[in-house]
């Protein structure tokens, strides 16, 4: 069992799952993440402008660094995209050496072991 899910609406924090209303009267974006960090809860993917990763209409949150779970707990195979931080799935390729991502923000085409040997 992980973190409670979160959502934002408003100034507003929500259980993703049951709705029930959280803590709300937050003045900004940063109060409500040092709040989540202090807490057992975590908020959903955002990219570099702050926009939410979406899989199939539905946030998608990060946990333990790199480990993707979408609201109802399923594990999902997501990467960073090292360009604009959008959500980058990966392409079924018949190369098995490559892990071809693509960003579904930027449309940016990487392979994630390649960037993480030149970082």
């Amino acid at each position: 069992m992980g973190p409670t899910k979160a959502i934002v609406k408003g100034q507003a924090l929500y259980e993703a799952l049951g709705g029930k209303l959280i803590k709300d009267g937050f003045t900004n974006r940063q109060d409500m993440e040092e709040y989540v960090s202090r807490h057992y809860l975590t908020l959903p993917v955002v990219d570099q402008q702050g926009r939410p990763w979406l899989l199939d209409g539905k946030p998608v949150y990060c946990l333990h660094g790199t480990q993707y779970e979408t609201m109802n707990d399923a594990r999902v195979h997501l990467v960073r995209c090292p360009d604009c931080g959008g959500m980058g799935i990966q392409f079924d390729e018949l190369v098995a050496e490559s892990d071809c991502i693509h960003c579904t923000a930027c449309g940016h085409e990487f392979d994630a072991r390649l960037e993480m040997m030149e970082t």
